[in-house]
């Protein structure tokens, strides 16, 4: 996974990638990091004064190995939505914001990790100072072996047993 968090750092960098997000009037992401709730602590208030993106995963032994990786869009959305708003587009900006983000991640493949399907996304519930939109994706994993593996699958309900043990008096 470090060659995956790698690559998320390299394509977020990328030039073309900050023109997508300018192209569309938007700041590109200036903070990337792993998930440990940077955003549940006040002091790092600082960090959110950009766009950001957090990541973290969880990867699944059972064959074929996939990770399911979260993506924290995170972004400070100021601006009013309601549909008595004056300027409703530009409090929707962050809709955008989410859709280059997928677009940049959707594309990321590394040698541990197959292409980035998305399975799920939606606001994040969690009390935070800063608003995060959750991007879930799956992937096909090639790292560690399987450690489960080593065994060979079988049934004891199928298993003969007969005694051949001896007493010894």
């Amino acid at each position: 996974m470090k060659a995956f968090y790698q690559k998320l750092i390299a394509e977020f960098a990328k030039p073309e990638t900050q023109t997508l997000f300018t192209n569309q009037g938007l700041a590109p992401v200036g903070y990337i990091d792993l998930y440990a709730g940077q955003d549940q602590d006040e002091a790092n208030f600082e960090l959110f004064a950009q766009p950001a993106v957090l990541v973290d995963w969880e990867i699944d032994y059972e064959e074929p190995a996939k990770a399911t990786v979260n993506i924290y869009a995170c972004y400070e959305q100021l601006r009013d939505t309601s549909n008595i708003s004056l300027n409703r587009d530009l409090g929707l900006k962050f809709l955008d914001f989410i859709a280059c983000v997928d677009t940049v991640v959707s594309k990321i493949e590394s040698e541990a990790t197959g292409k980035m399907d998305i399975i799920s996304e939606g606001f994040n519930k969690m009390d935070s100072i800063v608003d995060i939109y959750l991007l879930t994706y799956e992937c096909s994993f090639r790292g560690r072996n399987n450690p489960a593996a080593k065994y060979q699958p079988g049934d004891y309900d199928n298993l003969n047993l007969t005694g051949t043990l001896k007493y010894d008096l």
